[in-house]
């Protein structure tokens, strides 16, 4: 009879554990590009300068739908990849960068530097910040600020494209389990 009752209760423990729903987890990345135009004329070498990237449309909320999740379940997002390049020539003009996230109704936040340019290279990767920027990518559309420092002048207008990555963690929907 002890045998019975043991094995009915650890059979009622098992199937218990087994049907309680675990929350679900879902990882993926989005990737925005944007450019931002260094001027040939006003920036003074050794002096920093910010220039705005166009505003850039975040897609978060179809990107969640096809992740099978939703705003109020993701955890965090973060940057993941920030790269910088220039179309034709190299990035020897550029002493220093830093990078901030901007939207509507927030401040700007620093998410990527740079301090040591590597000389002779056409693009390179920014050094990024452990920030989560997950109230900033709800918004419908992010900005960029970028405060540059050039160690030489420009003959011509410099074009920067910016690649980044976004990482976010985040738990499906109900409905998905």
């Amino acid at each position: 009879m002890k045998r019975i009752i043991f094995w009915t209760s650890l059979v009622f423990v098992l199937v218990a554990n087994l049907s309680c729903k675990k929350d679900k987890t879902v990882e993926f990345d989005i990737d925005y590009t944007s450019n931002v135009t260094i001027p040939s004329t006003g920036v003074t070498v050794n002096v920093p300068a910010d220039f705005q990237s166009p505003e850039i449309s975040t897609n978060s909320k179809n990107k969640f739908t096809e992740q099978e999740t939703v705003q109020n379940l993701v955890d965090e997002i973060k940057l993941s990849r920030f790269n910088l390049s220039v179309s034709s020539g190299d990035l020897n003009f550029v002493k220093s960068l830093n990078v901030y996230l901007k939207t509507t109704g927030m401040g700007d936040v620093l998410i990527a530097t740079k301090t040591t340019i590597p000389q002779g290279v056409s693009s390179f990767g920014m050094d990024l910040q452990d920030v989560n920027i997950k109230e900033y990518i709800f918004n419908d559309k992010i900005q960029f600020r970028v405060t540059v420092t050039i160690q030489t002048g420009l003959s011509n207008n410099q074009d920067l494209k910016i690649d980044q990555s976004v990482h976010v963690k985040a738990k499906l929907s109900k409905k998905q389990f």
